[in-house]
């Protein structure tokens, strides 16, 4: 890895200045709504679609279906302007909340809100994510470090371990998982976990923990997948840095989509690259097949959000890319030797 990890934090795009907010739809009719009472003196009647002085918001005629004698349920002496996405109640203009579509009310907001808590970043803020919000994150750097413990007792773990073309071919499938966790040195170690405390500690809390560590193996094994088609079959490779240049590529996807800049993590990637070609013994094909499996998992992510089921299709995303891993591995080992 090289330096000059990035430190801007992009946020997970639901409500960035990159995602196109939909326009509230036409309101629903509040069934058995009782007629409201008299107004009091000074209040314009509830015939005249008029609103409270300084209230904000669209006019009660203007959502159809709700009856002219609709008001707010938490606010019995205003005009609804609208329903409640989630418990179907007529609220007011100062009651509505935008949701992904149509509006809530300020109760459902709340308790959508401790149900499903979403850890959210400002673009541009100063300082970074505490690592207590990246478990994930911080459980792949103990494994990396156990296991590296491990190799260094016990040599003839790493031969056992890391990708090799011909070996794979023979059926040690295995291989194509365990090699992202080996390293060969202390400085192989310690610059893949830095970068990927760095990056990860930013990445996990934007995307989720499931979904990251999703993130993590596709493009870990992806990495190892293009060793076995652009190497020799002789040629042995290790190290998490495919995956770590997965999460690159997920940094930029989410920095796009939030509308953050994005110089610092093309600069990363681009002086890494030039290091990979430059320095002998650096598998570049493993960071090229980890970067391009990191950008089309995360865009899958971002394209699933806005979906109904974004859970089910996040899986799809993953199993389409496990696809696509496995029909590159029915090519034989080293078929395209660019090494």
């Amino acid at each position: 890895m090289g330096p000059g990890i990035p430190t801007g934090q992009p946020q997970w795009p639901s409500n960035s200045p990159g995602w196109p907010q939909p326009s509230p739809p036409a309101g629903r009719g509040w069934p058995g709504q009782p007629s409201p009472g008299q107004p009091s003196p000074g209040q314009p009647s509830p015939g005249e679609g008029a609103r409270t002085p300084g209230q904000a918001g669209p006019e009660p005629g203007d959502q159809v279906g709700i009856p002219l004698g609709a008001t707010c349920y938490e606010h019995p002496d205003r005009m609804a302007s609208s329903v409640c996405r989630s418990c179907e109640r007529p609220i007011c203009a100062e009651c509505m909340v935008e949701a992904p579509v149509g509006w809530q009310c300020r109760r459902c907001v709340r308790a959508n809100a401790r149900r499903s808590p979403v850890t959210r970043y400002r673009p541009g803020a100063l300082r970074q994510p505490a690592l207590r919000s990246a478990p994930v994150t911080i459980a792949i750097v103990v494994a990396c470090v156990i296991v590296f413990a491990v190799t260094q007792s016990s040599p003839g773990v790493v031969d056992q371990t890391v990708e090799w073309g011909f070996q794979i071919a023979n059926g040690q499938w295995y291989r194509l998982f365990t090699a992202m966790f080996v390293h060969y040195n202390a400085l192989h170690i310690g610059m893949d976990m830095l970068s990927l405390v760095i990056v990860g500690r930013v990445v996990e809390p934007a995307i989720g923990h499931w979904r990251f560590l999703g993130l993590y193996l596709v493009a870990g094994v992806a990495g190892n997948v293009a060793c076995y088609a652009l190497t020799a079959p002789d040629v042995g490779s290790a190290g998490a840095s495919g995956a770590v240049f997965g999460l690159f590529g997920a940094y930029f996807v989410l920095a796009r989509r939030a509308s953050v800049n994005t110089s610092s993590i093309v600069t990363v990637i681009v002086l890494n690259l030039v290091i990979d070609f430059q320095v002998p013994g650096i598998s570049w094909e493993a960071h090229v097949g980890g970067l391009i499996a990191g950008l089309a998992v995360t865009i899958g992510y971002v394209w699933a959000r806005r979906r109904r089921r974004p859970v089910v299709l996040d899986v799809g995303v993953l199993a389409a890319c496990a696809v696509v891993l496995g029909l590159v591995m029915l090519l034989p080992p080293g078929a395209v030797n660019l090494g």
